[in-house]
């Protein structure tokens, strides 16, 4: 195979758009020729020449070209844009939209890799050996349908909105991912090795989700299935747990969707709803404390209270400080009048009255959105203006603690004094 060498010498901080540097553009092209290809910073025209120093083989066709960039090409955007043939070869970091809408072909980046990586891809192969920005496999703005086909993996972590709009094509990321991953899905397989953040393919409509590590802040849109130890899928050579929970959805969106997450069993256990067999919904107590899932949301009868300006009054008290958990946890916790809930950091607590009642699944908990439930969920919005109201993970303990008042509260807790910090 014939190689083509670009030696990066720009060392400007203004990104570079350089969709030429592809088999398919440079194919039956002389040195010179390559070196006058129009790449472009911001609005200014450069030649690809003005940005590196450019040698080698130049008389192979694209299925027998490589292309080898040398230096770190963290600024250099579109590398194998629309690429159907040969192979690219990053010795360092590459910038945004790396084979993006890629066709056929390899490329290879021994580094990291910006946003948009495999954005829109169609095929071929795009293997990346650090970490990944956002949106890798995904749809771009504006648009629905992300990756078609082909393969991309990841050997780091990546961010937000993996396989953002996945229609087919397999996306492997060895390390954790952001929120968003599998995000209105429709087809094809993502597989996560470590741990997901956030809404984990919500609005999917079709395909396959594995994660191997724990899932953080479910999305509410997905039905228990069972309980599998292997199941059919093209994932060869790559660590799969023992036992994974099967979740289909996402029924918030579709009456009938047909995706489906696979996830840990032995990371995931508190995800098992009432429909599963009681010998099979792990009980997780750490020092005192029963770990559950914590949802919150407004109700009628808070809605009443704030409404009508009486929020440091003993009746917001009543309809808002207190949690609300199923008999059996009820019962787990020795049927205490009041618990302390811990923030998942164990860096904030608050303590409320408790309420057995069967419209709560087991090792789940319900507070009221409120001052007292607002004093342990977590901040991080994950850039969606939202912070997480439901599906965060906290803990509860009996405790023979004073319920605060709102004001109190306000005026103490929401100014960084907790009442009570954890010493699970």
């Amino acid at each position: 195979m014939g190689e083509i060498i670009l030696k990066l010498k720009y060392d400007g901080t203004m990104p570079l758009e350089c969709e030429v540097i592809t088999p398919d553009t440079f194919e039956g092209k002389s040195k010179d020729e390559i070196s006058a290809l129009k790449v472009f910073r911001g609005p200014e025209e450069l030649l690809l020449s003005d940005v590196f120093e450019i040698s080698g083989d130049f008389t192979c066709s694209k299925e027998n070209m490589v292309i080898k960039i040398l230096g770190n090409a963290g600024n250099v955007k579109l590398i194998g844009y629309q690429m159907t043939a040969g192979k690219i070869i990053v010795e360092g970091d590459a910038g945004f939209h790396i084979g993006c809408e890629m066709k056929g072909g390899e490329i290879i980046v021994n580094g990291n890799a910006k946003h948009w990586a495999g954005r829109e891809m169609e095929g071929g192969l795009l293997h990346i050996f650090g970490n990944a920005g956002d949106h890798v496999g995904s749809s771009y703005r504006g648009r629905w349908e992300g990756m078609l086909n082909g393969t991309i993996i990841v050997e780091g972590d990546a961010g937000y909105h993996v396989g953002d709009g996945l229609v087919n094509g397999k996306i492997i990321v060895k390390g954790n991912v952001g929120g968003f991953c599998g995000v209105k899905q429709n087809g094809g397989l993502i597989y996560v090795g470590g741990n997901a953040f956030r809404t984990l393919g919500v609005e999917m409509k079709g395909g396959t989700i594995v994660v191997c590590g724990k899932v953080m802040n479910f999305a509410p849109g997905f039905e228990s299935a069972g309980i599998v130890r292997d199941f059919e899928t093209d994932l060869t050579g790559y660590a799969i747990p023992n036992k994974l929970i099967v979740f289909k959805g996402d029924y918030a969106f579709y009456p009938k969707p047909k995706g489906k997450l696979y996830l840990s069993l032995s990371e995931n256990s508190e995800l098992l709803n009432d429909r599963m067999p009681a010998e099979e919904r792990p009980i997780e107590f750490v020092g005192n404390a029963l770990t559950v899932v914590l949802n919150t949301g407004s109700t009628i009868e808070e809605g009443k209270v704030i409404k009508g300006g009486k929020k440091y009054y003993p009746e917001y008290v009543k309809e808002a400080a207190y949690c609300e958990i199923h008999p059996d946890d009820y019962n787990l916790l020795g049927r205490p009048e009041k618990v302390k809930v811990i923030s998942q950091d164990q860096r904030y607590s608050v303590v409320v009255y408790v309420k057995p009642s069967d419209d709560v699944l087991r090792r789940n908990a319900f507070i009221p959105r409120g001052v007292w439930a607002n004093s342990i969920i977590d901040a991080l919005s994950g850039s969606t203006g939202s912070p997480v109201y439901k599906g965060g993970i906290v803990y509860i303990e009996p405790s023979d603690d004073e319920v605060y008042h709102a004001e109190y509260i306000i005026d103490n807790i929401y100014k960084g004094e907790s009442n009570g910090k954890s010493n699970i």
